[in-house]
């Protein structure tokens, strides 16, 4: 069974971006940010962003700790997911 929570008390207002081919950060949208927890069946943790517009899902990526997650500047998180994405998350 998985768990839907909210990151925190409130929700989180965040805007996920993508480097594309031409290493440039593309926007893809701002939304609230989540975490699900899968316990009973491969005991991992996904990191969600839901758009703030439509509900639907911005971001769905397995946080691993063989990832490298990167704190830049004060509110900006920078990482390469499973799909050999570059992603990174401003926080607002």
């Amino acid at each position: 069974m998985a768990n839907l929570n909210a990151a925190g008390e409130g929700k989180r207002r965040v805007k996920l971006y993508a480097l594309n081919d031409e290493r440039n950060w593309e926007d893809q949208g701002t939304g609230h940010i989540y975490w699900i927890i899968d316990i009973n069946q491969q005991h991992y943790v996904s990191l969600v962003v839901k758009s703030e517009t439509d509900g639907s899902i911005l971001l769905d990526s397995k946080i691993l700790l063989s990832s490298n997650y990167q704190k830049q500047q004060d509110t900006l998180i920078v990482w390469s997911d499973v799909d050999k994405r570059d992603l990174a998350l401003s926080f607002q």
